[in-house]
């Protein structure tokens, strides 16, 4: 996989974001996206894509935890019940308080906040693996429709982008810092607006 590496900012008009792109056409297997992108004036840094685990044919492994028990599916809304999918995160993310922006060619497609970025797009206790519990459980809300979101983009052949702006550090303060970080998730969503809403 080639990216074309670039390290100035970019800032954001409403509903995309404007990047430069590359001179030459892209190859089909290349994927490109700016080092840093400026939304309501703050840069937030590429962290990689969010990759899904797929069949050999290609399609993304899906499945739903609530399925075939008809008693409990009737008690819950459509986000918990699925289907989900296996997210894992294409590199090391911090274990800090962050801003994070998903990104879906160029336009923000969503913005959130976390206390714990590498444990928000974990594999095993984040958004990128959902239980059964996770479907009952209404603060898990979040971690399944971000889940649902990227599966559905991976089935229409799409990447998502991650892009992070850390906020306080790792400890005792990261309460304060997660504070901060939902202040500033919330002027951004202010200032841009997404085509993308969240499935149901």
């Amino acid at each position: 996989m080639v990216r074309v590496r670039r390290t100035q900012a970019v800032e954001a008009l409403p509903r995309q974001v404007c990047v430069d792109r590359p001179a030459v056409p892209q190859s089909s297997d290349e994927h490109w996206a700016p080092d840093h992108v400026l939304l309501a004036r703050r840069p937030l840094t590429y962290a990689g894509q969010l990759l899904v685990l797929r069949e050999h044919d290609g399609r993304p492994i899906e499945y739903a935890p609530l399925a075939g028990m008809a008693a409990v599916e009737a008690r819950y809304p459509v986000w918990a019940l699925g289907p989900f999918g296996y997210v894992e995160p294409e590199r090391d993310l911090p274990r800090t308080p962050a801003v994070f922006a998903l990104l879906q060619s160029g336009v923000v497609r969503y913005v959130g906040a976390t206390r714990d970025v590498a444990r928000t797009f974990s594999s095993r206790r984040g958004l990128g693996t959902i239980s059964r519990r996770d479907c009952q459980l209404s603060r898990r809300e979040e971690h399944c429709r971000l889940n649902r979101l990227v599966v559905a983009e991976a089935r229409a052949g799409r990447t998502v982008d991650l892009y992070l702006m850390g906020v306080g550090k790792r400890g005792p303060a990261s309460a304060r810092g997660l504070e901060q970080a939902e202040q500033i998730a919330a002027e951004i969503r202010e200032s841009v607006t997404g085509s993308w809403h969240l499935p149901r």
